[in-house]
């Protein structure tokens, strides 16, 4: 009996921990939480307060039937603050073709949506944007 307590409680504690959870599309590749290399790429679970999700782009096209092209971002830095447990997806533009990831590389955008359907756009940042956003006073 005591086993099977502790064993509530531990999953308790664990999902009380957690405060949000996330998940990506399939040409977003999730390369570290928080500083943490092993991690689940497609689904997370986060911890309430700030959290720093590293991430790249990367996708496949067809240049010709017999030819094709990755075209892979530089590591991208979303910055998030949880504060209420959800489940959210994020969600990127309708790329087709390289010329739209090229596109996306450039300006790196995604939304997040939350469990109710509500929406938030965010940017991605650079290592240079994470750096300046961190370093530099907030005015």
């Amino acid at each position: 009996m005591k086993k099977f307590i502790s064993v509530i409680t531990l999953s308790l504690a664990s999902f009380m921990s957690s405060a949000a959870s996330v998940s990506f599309p399939e040409a977003i590749d999730v390369l570290a939480v928080n500083g943490l290399n092993n991690v689940d790429g497609r689904y997370l679970e986060l911890d309430q307060g700030h959290n720093l999700i590293e991430v790249r782009y990367r996708d496949l096209f067809e240049a010709s039937a017999e030819d094709s092209n990755w075209v892979r971002s530089e590591p991208l830095y979303l910055y998030l603050d949880f504060e209420v447990a959800s489940h959210y997806q994020a969600l990127i533009p309708n790329i087709r073709t390289e010329e739209d990831a090229y596109l996306f590389i450039e300006n790196p955008m995604l939304q997040l949506r939350d469990a109710k359907g509500d929406e938030k756009q965010l940017s991605l940042m650079t290592h240079s944007q994470l750096m300046a956003k961190l370093l530099l006073p907030q005015q």
